[in-house]
């Protein structure tokens, strides 16, 4: 049976759809245009124009779907927090809700292709990732020294990072990440590093 071609935003849909549904079932390896456009109902071409590669899609498939979800990305979250803690628990709290909503496939991409940030592509793909995470990070401090528990600045780009990259390695481990686990990331090694420099 010859599946109906789509169009627009149904066919975005369709592709994502489909790109999310290969990855669950067979991972990166059997994420191929050829294989997503048969099960989205188009052709080739049409995912070639928009995606240089698999990997693109399957971070942007990812990404459709933690958006959708969550509605909005990861520097969108509304921070309700009194603290520096409470809100960086909030914006941790929700990244592993991210990370958990598609199986762990955007943390196993990450890590896989870290040896290839020489390949432009890539590069873009996770320097964009990075972009979200720092900006999230950053409107936290900015509520923090609003309310005086840190003076003005901004945090190193590493430290900004460092909470994302350290949740992202105990999910590829597949080492549980529970409040308890939030809380000690938070409170022993966040608020007292961004004390220390912004203190």
């Amino acid at each position: 049976m010859t599946k109906t071609r789509r169009r627009g935003a149904e066919l975005e849909t369709a592709i994502y759809q489909a790109a999310r549904d290969i990855l669950t079932q067979g991972g990166l390896e059997q994420l191929t245009f050829a294989n997503v456009a048969e099960q989205a109902g188009t052709s080739k071409p049409v995912i070639y124009r928009r995606w240089r590669s698999p990997l693109e899609l399957a971070i942007a498939a990812i990404q459709d779907q933690i958006i959708t979800e969550n509605h909005g990305q990861l520097d969108e979250v509304n921070l309700t927090g009194q603290t520096l803690a409470e809100d960086l628990f909030q914006v941790l709290k929700r990244f592993t809700v991210s990370i958990n909503t598609f199986n762990q496939a955007l943390v196993i991409t990450w890590f896989h292709h870290l040896d290839q940030q020489a390949n432009p592509e890539v590069k873009d793909l996770l320097n964009a990732v990075k972009k979200i995470d720092a900006h999230a990070i950053e409107r936290v401090c900015q509520r923090a020294q609003q309310r005086g528990e840190l003076r003005a600045g901004t945090l190193s780009r590493d430290l900004q990072l460092m909470p994302f990259d350290w949740l992202r390695y105990r999910a590829f481990a597949n080492e549980p990440i529970t409040d308890a686990t939030l809380h000690l990331l938070v409170d022993d090694l966040l608020v007292p590093a961004y004390q220390h420099a912004l203190g």
